[in-house]
């Protein structure tokens, strides 16, 4: 074995033990229920122009103003599989950051809401 191939099977090593790494901290994270900072749910370029538009008519944002009237405590939204995860909205007819709010917010009629 000569020393260039070595040096490149240690370097792929290396890199798919990054890999490796990075994999299992984020699935940790998401076994943690921690949410990542700039959850993006909503991403223009994978909405309909419909969606886009009702977005922008109801002041859509991914981060509420106001913690206590965020998208997860509002009954037009239905939760993703996982805190951290994005849900539906009803009105939107798409997904939704629970953190996020608009100007169709209203309270959940059922149990207290985690916030």
């Amino acid at each position: 074995m000569d020393h260039d191939s070595g040096e490149a099977r240690r370097g792929t090593l290396r890199r798919l033990s990054a890999c490796c790494v990075a994999a299992a901290t984020s699935g940790i994270s998401v076994a943690l229920g921690t949410e990542p900072e700039g959850l993006v749910c909503a991403r223009p370029g994978a909405l309909s122009e419909a969606q886009q538009r009702q977005r922008r008519l109801d002041n859509y944002t991914e981060k509420s103003p106001d913690p206590g009237k965020t998208c997860r405590a509002c009954r037009f939204f239905t939760p993703g599989l996982g805190a951290a995860a994005c849900g539906q909205c009803a009105i939107f007819d798409g997904p939704a950051n629970p953190k996020g709010k608009c100007d169709d917010w209203a309270a959940r009629p059922d149990a207290q809401i985690d916030r």
